[in-house]
């Protein structure tokens, strides 16, 4: 199994610097102090200012040597307004569209019908996953049968040689929110699998093992329920809730098919690196390698989907659920795993409201993970319908930068309408030719 070495770095402007941020300058940069180029971490304001006043604009974040996340991104030198021509009166559409490259226009079309595709690819898939878990349930031979087809074809999308774009679902659930997780943390995990370079066996048993990565949930007998005072019951769920990772990987472990090395992806997928986690309470390299990469995946969703605890059901945005992470989890996840899965989605993943600097709000709908840092954001705009939305992929758009996030719930109403950030955020996978 080849895992790729790499750091998780990259540019940001010296306004999101804060104290905790690791930093280097560019190699290329030999006028500076070698300290500097081999990187250092941020430990007061003042060093901040220095790096303003001697005239920085830009370093490069290290976020696996980092104890904060950078701030997010402010907006970048502005050009100067220029006169407005006098022979042609331009309407708000056309002056804020002129701006942009006509690739951007041409493909939007394309772009929104390739998002409709994937959804339509998403609810499918979706519905396989509710058939499949019915079959684990019954303990039918065809279960790993069907697993194998759902993880099949995504295994196929990520190893495809073309560019692999990870794109937000807003579909409408139609079934219970643990098959949509089921199928986002397959997604999520292959999408890490990918950049780690797995081989297509090692990608199938990850992706085997992270669909079914809780089918132990919801096996307590039903005689540790049948009678007790309430405190004894909650006991009881508890218990059986820290045994579902064990009694999964038994369930998979007698299912015809299922690869040998997805069963401690599905036994490990609740420890933690520093021993804190169940069922057996394992800590480092006696975690399964495998098993690391769902632990992240199944983290992020759960908070994006859920909130920090089942009991407040308060989702997090996806930006701010990266931050929970790598802020209280961090020592519990294996933290190469982390800047992985970083550097995958972004620092603004699918689902983000953002500003763009030229003023336009919009939601983060797809990335791709070599090149993270510039997504695809659908904007809103009062005179363009929406089933006709703007798709602005800042790979073309090099000149726009991202401003800031915004909370969904601090939109304008017509905006919330328009972009309609989901409560329930769904991830898919699409292969397209490298531009």
């Amino acid at each position: 199994m080849t895992m790729s070495h790499d750091s998780t770095e990259y540019p940001i402007s010296v306004d999101q610097l804060c104290v905790g941020v690791f930093i280097r300058l560019e190699d290329s940069d030999a006028t500076a102090p070698l300290l500097w180029r081999q990187g250092f971490k941020i430990t007061s304001e003042k060093q901040i200012e220095k790096l303003k006043n001697i005239g920085l604009t830009e370093v490069i974040a290290v976020l696996n040597k980092s104890d904060r996340f950078p701030l997010p991104a402010d907006p970048g030198p502005r050009p100067e307004p220029q006169p407005a021509k006098k022979e042609a009166f331009k309407t708000p559409v056309s002056r804020e569209l002129s701006s942009l490259k006509e690739e951007t226009l041409r493909r939007n079309k394309e772009r929104r019908e390739r998002f409709k595709r994937c959804e339509t690819q998403y609810d499918a898939s979706v519905s396989r996953v509710a058939q499949l878990l019915r079959q684990v349930s019954a303990k039918s031979e065809d279960a790993a049968k069907e697993a194998s087809g759902v993880v099949g074809a995504m295994v196929d999308t990520f190893l495809a040689d073309r560019d692999v774009l990870v794109n937000l679902i807003n579909s409408q659930p139609t079934e219970e929110l643990r098959h949509y997780h089921a199928l986002n943390v397959c997604v999520l995990s292959l999408m890490m699998g990918k950049e780690l370079q797995l081989s297509g066996e090692h990608m199938h048993a990850l992706g085997m093992g992270a669909l079914l990565h809780d089918v132990g949930k919801g096996r307590m007998p039903v005689s540790q329920l049948s009678r007790g005072r309430a405190t004894v019951m909650k006991h009881a769920v508890e218990k059986y809730y820290q045994q579902h990772p064990a009694l999964g990987a038994k369930i998979a472990q007698d299912l015809p098919l299922f690869p040998p090395q997805g069963v401690p992806v599905i036994l490990h997928h609740h420890e933690g690196m520093d021993g804190s986690g169940f069922p057996q309470g394992l800590a480092g390299n006696q975690i399964s390698s495998l098993a690391r990469v769902v632990t992240i995946a199944d983290i992020y969703d759960n908070l994006c989907n859920i909130g920090i605890s089942e009991e407040d059901e308060s989702p997090l945005t996806p930006h701010e659920a990266l931050k929970h992470i790598y802020n209280k989890r961090r020592n519990a996840v294996d933290s190469r795993m982390l800047s992985v899965f970083v550097r995958c989605i972004g620092v603004y993943p699918p689902g983000t409201v953002v500003q763009l600097s030229n003023g336009l709000v919009g939601m983060v709908v797809s990335i791709n993970p070599l090149k993270s840092s510039r997504p695809a954001v659908m904007v809103y705009h009062a005179e363009i319908p929406k089933k006709e939305a703007l798709i602005v992929d800042l790979r073309i758009e090099e000149e726009l930068l991202i401003d800031k996030t915004i909370r969904p719930e601090e939109l304008p109403r017509e905006i919330f309408k328009y972009l309609s950030p989901s409560r329930k955020i769904g991830y898919y996978a699409d292969s397209v030719a490298a531009s």
